[in-house]
């Protein structure tokens, strides 16, 4: 009866040479499965990646005043916990607005930072709109469209404006809570200014950045 030939006979073999090569591969194949065991933990502890959301911001520095194109935004993915409330999510929703409140490189893209369409339709030559957000929001309620207004820094002083006109204001936020309480904190208007007007109120509202706060007036009759 012929013999049946071991397979792999270096290392099936009953010779030394064999044992020590079955010895070297053994040592090679647990530290392979060590390897493996320790990124397959590593990838069970390791926390997934944090959640993102697209939002829209400015592709160069816009000034105030300035009717945004397709040009001057892009999207970027940033995560949610990081995303600035109300940042718009693409290019329809502010593609033809004008610029409230200037927007530097790569700043979020809000709704409070844009004039609300068809306010600046049929402007007189020479004047912008803008949108501001009131110190006291209660102030809201004693203007109108139409009405001549003044503009004064929030923490007091001389005034940005004294020609402003109300071009809209925004809506009284709706009760919410147990207790039937609202949000109040936001709340301002959409002015006409001149474009000097503008410049002084942008420029003394007291903040490098977000919405522009100022105290509104109604100006005497």
């Amino acid at each position: 009866m012929s013999r049946i030939p071991r397979p792999l006979p270096s290392l099936t073999g009953p010779g030394r040479r064999a044992r020590w090569r079955r010895g070297v591969l053994r040592r090679v194949l647990s530290a392979a499965l060590a390897a493996t065991a320790a990124v397959l933990a590593l990838a069970v502890v390791r926390p997934p990646p944090p959640p993102t959301v697209v939002v829209l911001v400015a592709a160069r520095d816009l000034p105030a005043g300035r009717v945004l194109a397709p040009g001057d935004l892009r999207e970027a993915r940033v995560r949610v916990d990081a995303a600035q409330p109300g940042a718009l999510a693409s290019a329809p929703e502010a593609v033809g607005r004008r610029v409230g409140a200037g927007l530097v490189r790569g700043e979020a893209v809000t709704g409070t930072r844009l004039v609300p369409r068809g306010h600046v339709d049929g402007l007189p030559a020479g004047r912008v709109a803008l949108h501001v957000v009131a110190a006291d929001p209660a102030s809201v309620d004693l203007l109108a469209p139409g009405v001549a207004a003044r503009v004064y820094p929030a923490t007091g002083g001389p005034p940005l404006a004294r020609g402003a006109v109300v071009l809209s204001t925004d809506p009284a936020p709706q009760a919410s809570g147990p207790l039937g309480g609202a949000d109040r904190d936001v709340r301002g208007a959409v002015l006409s200014l001149t474009a000097a007007e503008a410049d002084a109120v942008l420029g003394g509202h007291g903040a490098v950045e977000g919405p522009v706060t100022v105290s509104l007036v109604a100006a005497p009759g």
